[in-house]
């Protein structure tokens, strides 16, 4: 029996990802154990026999504060000398920080995933450097990297320049969607729209996306976008409010809190189309689930997602441009016979690269190599 330490906080897609790959690797051969913050913990976590995973809380600070910071690493080395895993799996950057620091210090073999890196998520050019520069630092460490999509592999070779050695690659991968029953959602939406998914923040470029819409208006009246998932902590929810309203835009967007999974699918599910205009992604669950559910996609060509759309093939790859993705929308949303043609090859994809139940084997296989 492996037992891996998961360190988190396993909200959003590193949630998704915890929860899926804990549900899916073999209980009989590996034991997931959960390390994270108290208040984080918004789901229940279950390995594949349908047992709740152990957890235990730290209090992990997404800013960098020395003083707490210090003391949540010292907290982190108590519980895993209790706990005694054989591999520490930590998720995102601080996590990714503090668990690698442990790792080294009581000599556990550590796996990092990056989920995007940390130096992408801010526009100002100090940070940036800084962030850059401490996961530079962990080249020389013996943790080695697991990156979620090929574009984060890249990116850790060819910008960081790490050593291939310390960098291996497990994509992002989900269960099947596609029987998804279509649920009263709550909200009253037309009989056509466009859908997006993630909460209003820099990294999803919400203004670009709003912005857009006010262009396709110009031609299309009855333009209409469903923004999902806009509930949990969405720091520039007031400000796209706001704008929406400014733009006189309120009968042309329906923002949807935090529902439930299967309510967020089928509203999804009867989108004519999916459309991201993130600046980085790590590999986009939402486009995962467009791919599964069909769905054509126009994102920007950033990280992750130009790991999912192929031009022309199941959509479009755009610049973060608001005229090229007007273009590209109108495209697609005039053109019915190419949405059908783009859903099709979305769903072949997913089925080729996507599915859990295919890819987990070579996780199972890497933790097994780390031991």
């Amino acid at each position: 029996m492996i037992k891996i330490l998961h360190i988190a906080k396993p909200i959003g897609g590193v949630g998704v990802y915890i929860q899926l790959l804990t549900k899916h690797l073999q209980a009989e051969e590996f034991c997931n154990v959960l390390l994270c913050n108290k208040e984080d913990k918004i789901t229940t976590f279950k390995n594949s026999s349908e047992e709740k995973i152990e957890t235990f809380h730290i209090n992990l600070n997404r800013e960098i504060k020395p003083l707490s910071d210090i003391k949540c690493l010292i907290d982190i080395i108590k519980k895993i000398r209790k706990i005694k895993p054989d591999i520490i799996h930590c998720h995102s950057a601080k996590a990714g920080i503090l668990g690698r620091l442990v790792g080294a210090y009581l000599k556990i073999p550590t796996l990092y995933t990056p989920h995007a890196y940390s130096y992408l998520s801010t526009n100002s050019k100090f940070k940036k450097h800084t962030y850059k520069q401490i996961e530079k630092a962990f080249k020389f460490s013996s943790a080695k990297t697991l990156c979620c999509s090929l574009s984060e592999y890249n990116r850790t070779v060819n910008d960081l320049n790490f050593n291939k050695k310390n960098v291996l690659l497990w994509n992002n991968s989900i269960e099947d969607v596609a029987n998804v029953v279509v649920k009263e959602s709550g909200y009253s939406l037309p009989q056509k729209y466009i859908c997006t998914i993630g909460r209003p923040s820099y990294q999803k470029n919400t203004e670009l996306l709003i912005n857009t819409i006010v262009e396709i208006k110009k031609q299309r009246k009855d333009i209409h976008l469903v923004v999902l998932g806009v509930g949990f902590y969405s720091p520039s929810l007031v400000k796209i409010k706001e704008l929406i309203k400014n733009k006189n835009l309120e009968s042309n967007i329906t923002l949807v809190e935090w529902i439930e999974r299967k309510k967020a699918l089928s509203i999804l599910k009867q989108a004519d189309l999916y459309i991201s205009t993130s600046r980085y992604e790590g590999l986009p669950y939402a486009v995962i689930e467009a791919l599964a559910l069909g769905k054509p996609c126009v994102v920007t060509n950033v990280d992750g997602n130009k790991d999912l759309i192929e031009d022309n093939f199941n959509g479009f790859k755009v610049k973060k441009d608001k005229n090229e993705i007007v273009d590209k929308v109108l495209t697609l949303i005039n053109n019915e016979e190419e949405r059908e043609r783009m859903g099709v090859n979305s769903r072949k994809y997913f089925e080729e690269s996507f599915k859990i139940e295919k890819n987990i084997g070579l996780l199972e296989e890497i933790y097994k190599s780390m031991k």
